[in-house]
């Protein structure tokens, strides 16, 4: 019973369904053993790194977010990536917690080092309906049990007026229609309701929730209006809000400006480098 109430082993036991349901509509992109070796590979290096032995939830996670968000065409980029993300978990961290969210920070660092042959992929899921009602049910139980659902609902909001009010009015071609059918999209409700609500990665007060999603939609929507729309603008500003925001809700010593200033600046660096790149697709 206890097991069943660990927040981390139901995120864990929502994303193996959810992983199911894209192999079983033929959408991944791999395979279930290549899964296993995943789950397998990054449970192993967490714990050989702690020194401990206990049930790795999140790097299980980590493993099965890669799975679900970045596309590879060589066998080794997500062992590396996760190696990566699992390694800033342990060591980078500030006010005695990690920074980034795991999935988030791997998917990031195989579009910084490895594109084109690691990119961020849509459709692992589908696109039939029920599987979207599965992933907002899911989705919503985790947001209510760690009180995180302000987050969801301020970035929709937020994530809509920002692209009427900026796109609409800037951009002849933008269509309600076809940014209303992208909000439906499985993909998009995947990173709403286990990516961008991460609650270690992201503050616990009310007002600074809200805030923290209204920066991350804003930042989306000007990445789209500067450069133009990109899929990988969902990530990069969850990826670089999340450091931005936290002397906001984290306690800081002077040891700890230093880091995250020189954290802030290399985040900063990444997405600049990320922008900059040649995309081989545009819409989500």
């Amino acid at each position: 019973m206890n097991l069943i109430k660990h927040i981390q082993f139901q995120q864990l036991f929502n994303l193996i369904l959810l992983v199911s349901l894209g192999y079983l509509n033929s959408r991944l992109q791999t395979n279930f053993f290549t899964i296993f070796l995943l789950m397998a590979y990054s449970g192993a290096l967490e714990l050989i790194l702690k020194k401990d032995i206990y049930i790795p939830y999140s790097a299980f996670i980590t493993a099965l977010g890669v799975v679900l968000m970045v596309g590879w065409l060589r066998w080794y980029i997500p062992y590396i990536v996760i190696t990566l993300a699992i390694l800033q978990k342990l060591y980078i961290k500030i006010d005695g917690k990690h920074i980034f969210n795991p999935s988030n920070f791997a998917l990031i660092l195989a579009i910084f080092i490895f594109y084109p042959k690691a990119l961020p992929i849509i459709g692992e899921l589908g696109k039939e309906s029920y599987i979207l009602y599965i992933v907002i049910a899911l989705g919503a139980t985790i947001l209510i049990r760690v009180n995180r659902y302000l987050i969801s609902i301020s970035f929709i909001v937020s994530y809509i007026v920002l692209n009427y009010l900026i796109m609409g009015s800037s951009n002849p071609t933008w269509s309600f229609e076809h940014f209303e059918s992208s909000l439906y999209s499985i993909s998009f409700m995947v990173y709403i309701f286990f990516m961008l609500t991460d609650p270690i990665t992201t503050p616990n007060g009310a007002t600074a929730q809200i805030v923290f999603a209204l920066l991350v939609a804003l930042l989306i929507v000007a990445l789209n209006y500067i450069v133009g729309e990109r899929v990988w603008h969902l990530f990069i500003a969850l990826f670089l809000i999340s450091v931005a925001f936290i002397p906001f809700y984290r306690d800081l010593t002077k040891d700890d400006y230093k880091r995250y200033l020189f954290i802030l600046i290399l985040s900063i660096f990444i997405v600049v480098s990320i922008s900059l790149k040649k995309p081989l697709y545009f819409s989500m």
